[in-house]
């Protein structure tokens, strides 16, 4: 067999073994990674050159990963301490030729040839996806019924055959666990059983490319509101080590969701989280100055009370003539105070979709929802703030003011991210804060159900 390309990976009789990459005859550049949660490294991205490749830094038994220029196709493997074995490789397509010396790898490789075989449903998804189409849970499921299946027969299979002390096992055993799942808000006891199979204690888990998919899968069992997030994040937080490397990563993860703004009083979540998981971190995963950071914002978040008046806004907006946002406010049942920037992405998508989102609200209640909208984009010009207005059709009931640079204001709302939303009533009182569209219907689909007449 003609190989143009031989890997050898040797991996040290250590504790946490360093590794050593001898290569030869390398057609392509090779790229070494390892698969860590939110896609952060623990080694360096080190790029295979010459014969031999060496690092002193700490590793610990994990799936890593070769990736080829320019085709960025990738072959994964696992590396567990006082590993040594090599993988080959006959042709292109790195994937399709690979084989390794040692037994646990070529599962691997045949798992990953297996996987590649169903790129077309992936590819199909995708064009759904692309079209516009909504998956629920169940029809997602669906969708990939027969790829889910086949996956999930071989890695049975496999696992009979694995060390099971191996990452490779454990992540086959994790992926078994989501694709077994199919979230629903109300199966509480489908919820306690997927959470139970979880294996957070193997510190393993954090070096697969499954971490994060697990705790996004547990979550989805929660209903989107803050008290419902905290209980989840609560029991999955429990689990681990508060001076675990993994601790940052699912803190980061975690802080994402509780600031989400599908999450209806997401502002409160956050807050709380950063407050008990942040600053009340006693394991040293955060140093003294980080700590400090989280105490001010949940301090700045905490001011954002509900039903207290909301602080004045009195600026000039696109005439030049001065708007008040209290007196707007108050002609007004109900009013979206909006910070966007006229250069920012999310905002060309989320601020028409929350305006149209409000029209359809104010027709089917019969209610006069006026739009109070912040140019929070310091030293964009007056042509772009224009033409954004323009082009995106944000014009109904609608007051636009420009936020000079360094204004207060941006740190009375928090509006140091763009797009930021916030409802008022008519007295001026904040009643829903870091809302997005689907926040926004819900608080009034509640609003509806406990007040059939409103308004």
């Amino acid at each position: 067999m003609n190989r143009f390309f031989a890997l050898l990976l040797f991996i040290p009789l250590f504790t946490q073994a360093q590794f050593k990459i001898t290569v030869s005859r390398t057609k392509d550049p090779v790229y070494f990674r390892g698969t860590l949660f939110d896609e952060k490294n623990y080694l360096a991205k080190d790029t295979v050159r010459g014969t031999l490749l060496t690092s002193k830094t700490p590793i610990k038994g994990g799936i890593y990963y070769l990736q080829f220029a320019p085709s960025k196709e990738r072959i994964y493997f696992n590396i567990e301490n006082n590993d040594k074995f090599a993988l080959t490789f006959s042709g292109p397509a790195y994937v399709a030729s690979a084989h390794s010396s040692d037994p646990k790898n070529e599962v691997f490789l045949n798992y990953q040839r297996l996987e590649k075989s169903f790129s077309v449903i992936d590819s199909l998804y995708q064009v759904e996806i692309a079209r516009g189409r909504k998956f629920k849970f169940a029809e997602k499921a669906a969708f990939f019924q027969s790829k889910t299946a086949a996956l999930v027969a071989f890695r049975k299979k496999a696992l009979a055959t694995l060390p099971p002390s191996s990452t490779l096992a454990l992540y086959f055993k994790s992926l078994n666990t989501l694709d077994e799942s199919v979230p629903s808000r109300t199966d509480y006891a489908a919820r306690s059983k997927f959470f139970s199979r979880i294996p957070f204690s193997d510190g393993k888990l954090l070096f697969t490319p499954v971490f994060r998919s697990l705790l996004v899968e547990y979550l989805s069992y929660y209903p989107l509101q803050a008290d419902s997030i905290r209980v989840g994040v609560e029991k999955a937080m429990s689990k681990i080590d508060c001076g675990a490397k993994s601790y940052p990563f699912v803190f980061d993860y975690f802080s994402s969701v509780m600031k989400n703004r599908n999450i209806v009083g997401n502002t409160e979540g956050y807050a709380w989280f950063l407050t008990k998981y942040g600053v009340g971190n006693a394991c040293g995963a955060f140093t003294a100055a980080q700590k400090k950071a989280f105490k001010e914002e949940a301090e700045k978040l905490s001011a954002l009370k509900s039903n207290a008046v909301a602080a004045n806004i009195v600026l000039k907006d696109t005439a030049g003539a001065t708007q008040d946002l209290h007196k707007f406010a108050s002609e007004n049942d109900y009013t979206l105070l909006m910070f966007y920037a006229p250069t920012c992405d999310h905002c060309q998508k989320e601020v028409p979709e929350i305006d149209s989102t409000t029209s359809v609200i104010s027709r089917i209640m019969n209610l006069k929802i006026g739009r109070f909208a912040v140019c929070n984009d310091p030293g964009v010009s007056r042509a772009v703030w224009l033409d954004f207005i323009s082009k995106y059709r944000v014009n109904t009931n609608v007051l636009h003011v420009d936020l000079p640079a360094n204004s207060p204001l941006r740190s009375t709302y928090d509006a140091f991210s763009n797009p930021t939303f916030y409802l008022l009533n008519r007295k001026g009182e904040i009643v829903a804060k870091k809302i997005s569209p689907t926040t926004l219907r819900k608080y009034f689909a509640g609003l509806q159900s406990s007040r059939p007449n409103v308004p």
